[in-house]
């Protein structure tokens, strides 16, 4: 069984009411040959004091060294601080094992001290100063002079046949949105969840960028190998059949098999990004 260590800090350092700020905690190992491969779980986030949870995240990290691997599992909680002054982040319990053995040990981070500063200069408190009147006063006049030129420049863009094309999301920003959202599920032990929300982010991403149906396994991982990467393709079948037997069979999953599912799944969203020369991301 590894010893295992747990850090944590906050970003920024410097906390302000009202604007949200992160909670880092750091689960650092020392992995050799001997060592089993461990699985983890947080029973329940940290609470805050009169400080709301909002979100999480979470991301991994090896280092190879001579005969050993130090590994770090990295768990970013997202909080909004209501009031100002002195508060604290309760104490965060994770429970850890060996992979399919009892019993689970702890490791804990003790509470977290957070000093709130007061609220930043807000637009109400700028409204009261004069010259902060007349200043605005010349950002309208500028602003509907502005307004009046892009109306006349788009109705001769309309009489010209042009039109304007909204913005809206990419598939791979969307696709990236998804996978976050699954990865709380993760750090929440949900592992079925977890890998039907990875499945959600691959089906929704395929049938946007390359409208490739979610259909047998064998054919779908042949239009992705088509579409991307015969690489990528293997990975996404190992992928899908590890899913199926989480989701069916009850397997509990080991990190490593967390790991390269996600990445499996994120390096066909990313695909463009990858240098593929060498599998060099």
């Amino acid at each position: 069984m590894p010893s295992v260590k747990i850090s944590a800090k906050v970003e920024p350092l410097k906390i302000h009411r009202g604007d949200i700020f992160d909670y880092l905690l750091e689960l650092s190992w020392e992995k050799s040959r001997k060592s089993c491969e461990l699985e983890f779980k947080l029973p329940l986030i940290p609470a805050g004091d009169k400080i709301k949870a909002v979100g999480s995240e979470f991301e991994s990290e090896n280092s190879a060294q001579a005969e050993t691997e130090q590994v770090k599992r990295i768990y970013r909680f997202k909080y909004f601080p209501m009031e100002q002054g002195g508060k604290s982040i309760a104490q965060a319990d994770f429970e850890y094992r060996c992979r399919g053995t009892e019993p689970y040990y702890k490791v804990s981070a003790p509470p977290f001290p957070v000093e709130v500063l007061k609220k930043r200069i807000q637009f109400k408190d700028l409204a009261r100063s004069l010259y902060f009147r007349i200043g605005l006063l010349a950002i309208l006049v500028a602003g509907i002079g502005s307004a009046i030129i892009i109306i006349l420049r788009a109705r001769r863009k309309r009489k010209a046949g042009q039109t304007l094309i909204p913005l809206e999301k990419t598939p791979e920003e969307k696709g990236m949105e998804l996978l976050i959202h699954a990865d709380q599920y993760r750090i929440a032990g949900r592992y079925p969840d977890y890998f039907l929300g990875l499945e959600q982010a691959l089906r929704k991403y395929l049938e946007e960028k390359y409208s490739i149906r979610w259909t047998g396994r064998e054919k779908l991982v042949d239009e992705i190998s088509k579409a991307t990467a015969p690489e990528l393709a293997s990975e996404l079948g190992y992928f899908l059949k590890f899913s199926d037997r989480v989701k069916f069979a009850g397997q509990e999953p080991a990190g490593s098999d967390l790991d390269r599912c996600y990445q499996a799944v994120r390096r066909v969203i990313e695909f463009k990004k990858l240098d593929m020369t060498g599998g060099k991301q």
